[in-house]
């Protein structure tokens, strides 16, 4: 019974973050596509929330468990923006490349450097 309530009280603290802040980014810090996708923000100049799941001990795998159950994706990276899942790494460029990815974030008042497409 405990593990269910334990479960719920993550699950409501992950809607809280992803509500409160305006880019969260669940992450690990030795993976390449968190990396990259926190990279890809800091040259955007956006400074996202990012929380790294493998310095979390014991709750990191379950909060991982929480946001498969909320987004349907195991993986990290994990990106919010706007309280929404955008999804990983390949959802997160390819709405960058797109341009979609400024226009999220200017929907929310977030300001960022424009880059000269490569």
């Amino acid at each position: 019974m405990t593990s269910s309530s334990f479960g719920s009280r993550l699950e409501e603290s992950v809607k809280k973050t992803i509500s409160e802040n305006p880019v969260v980014i669940y992450s690990k810090t030795w993976c390449s596509y968190s990396m990259e996708v926190k990279s890809l923000f800091k040259r955007i100049g956006v400074e996202p929330l990012v929380i790294e799941l493998d310095q979390l001990g014991p709750q990191g795998p379950q909060l991982q468990k929480v946001l498969e159950r909320l987004t349907g994706q195991y993986t990290v990276p994990n990106v919010f923006i706007g309280g929404k899942h955008i999804g990983g790494c390949t959802d997160t460029v390819k709405l960058h490349h797109k341009g979609e990815l400024t226009t999220l974030l200017s929907d929310l008042n977030i300001s960022t450097k424009s880059l000269q497409q490569p």
